[in-house]
């Protein structure tokens, strides 16, 4: 028991003749607000730049379903005109009622793709169109069939 005093006095006079006191040297265990702020400023900069990404990501592959989608009602429409003598279809609903298409599609953007019979960018078929991200029709992200 003599020794361990011994020692732990001997430990108090290194630290003192450093300049630390034992309440000192416990309060340097943890981790100040400044060093807690950072770490979050550090994680929210890096969560930050990942969803920045999945988000460019998101939109990419909500145009591309688009064109698939505008691809696969073009497809349809075709396959009605073949099966009903050339007769265009008036909108969804036929290609619906026919079979052709198993229900009426909206694009990602929550917008009905428009048929347009017989087409001015394909004029032996049908025009199918999706107005894109700005959901607004005739401008430059409008999606169309025959620019596939």
């Amino acid at each position: 028991m003599r020794k361990t005093l011994e020692v732990l006095k001997q430990r108090w006079q290194q630290r003192a003749a450093c300049g630390l006191s034992p309440t000192v040297a416990g309060r340097e265990a943890g981790m100040t607000l400044l060093e807690i702020m950072i770490v979050l400023a550090l994680i929210g900069l890096v969560m930050g730049s990942i969803g920045f990404a999945l988000n460019s990501q998101f939109k990419k592959g909500q145009v591309k379903s688009a064109k698939i989608a505008v691809g696969n009602i073009s497809q349809a429409a075709q396959q009605y005109m073949m099966e009903n003598n050339s007769n265009c279809p008036n909108g969804m609903a036929d290609l619906v009622s026919n079979r052709n298409l198993t229900k009426p599609q909206k694009d990602p953007w929550g917008k009905e793709y428009t048929l347009k019979c017989p087409g001015t960018g394909d004029p032996d078929g049908v025009d199918v169109t999706s107005t894109g991200p700005d959901r607004q029709e005739g401008t430059a992200d409008d999606i169309k069939s025959w620019e596939r």
